[in-house]
Parts: structure tokens; C-alpha cells; sequence
């Protein structure tokens, strides 16, 4: 729920074309500092004065926004797991872990398996003897 002073507060401070954009892709007007962005796009944003839990966020570089889409270490800066954001303390990159990737999940890149068994239930074809 936003409040409208606070609404028009953030009105003023962003401007009607970014005002707009928030109520369309975020459905709330948020006002904050740049904190970074990561490789995929996505722009993470931060204000101290706004309410416990709605004091970080993420603005997603492509507009239907899925929580998937944010890489490990700026989810554990978003959810408060690390005070600090990845660009002022970097993680350690092991070299066995995979790169991020998105949940594909519904689309034509989403994970199918191979089925190998024979079917059980087999069509039946019908046996055409010739006519003499």
C-alpha cells in the first residue's frame, strides 16, 4: 500500500515518464540510490528511509520480472543475508559452480526428459490379408 504523501513525494523526486514506468512494471513508486547492477541487466536500488522490507529492491532488466532472474550473491543482499551489496564485497567465485541461469520453467527452454522405455499400450495396426 503506498500512502499518498508518499506517493506524491516520489512524484517529485522521479518525474512523471519514471513515475509512470514504476506503477506499470513495479505497481508502486519507489525512489532510491543506484547500488549496482548486475551482468544480466537488473539495477538494485536502495533507501534507508523506507519501511523494513521495502528498503531494497530490484528493477529487472526485462520487464516480466522473475525472482529467478536475480543471481545468488544480490539475493542475499536484497533479503538481508549480507549488509554489504557484491559490488563492495565481492563473493569467492568457485570454479565448480555453474553460472546463474534463470527458471525456465514453461517456456521452450524448460528442462524435458528423454523417456527411454518401451511404451506399454501399443496402437493397434490392423493385418490386411490379400484378396485372391
Amino acid at each position: 500500500m503506498s500512502y499518498p504523501t508518499r506517493t506524491i513525494k516520489n512524484f517529485l523526486k522521479i518525474g512523471p515518464k519514471e513515475y509512470l514506468r514504476q506503477l506499470l512494471y513495479i505497481g508502486d513508486t519507489k525512489f532510491g540510490n543506484l547500488v549496482g547492477t548486475d551482468k544480466y541487466g537488473n539495477k538494485y536500488y536502495e533507501n534507508k528511509e523506507e519501511f523494513f522490507g521495502r528498503d531494497r529492491w530490484v528493477d529487472y532488466a526485462e520487464h516480466y520480472g522473475d525472482a529467478s532472474q536475480i543471481p545468488s550473491q544480490w539475493h542475499a543482499w536484497i533479503h538481508k543475508i549480507k549488509e554489504h551489496p557484491p559490488t563492495s564485497d565481492p563473493p569467492p567465485s568457485p570454479k565448480y559452480l555453474s553460472p546463474h541461469t534463470e527458471n525456465f520453467t514453461g517456456t521452450r527452454k524448460a528442462f524435458r526428459t528423454y523417456n527411454t522405455t518401451a511404451p506399454k499400450i501399443l496402437a493397434w495396426e490392423p493385418k490386411v490379408n490379400r484378396r485372391e
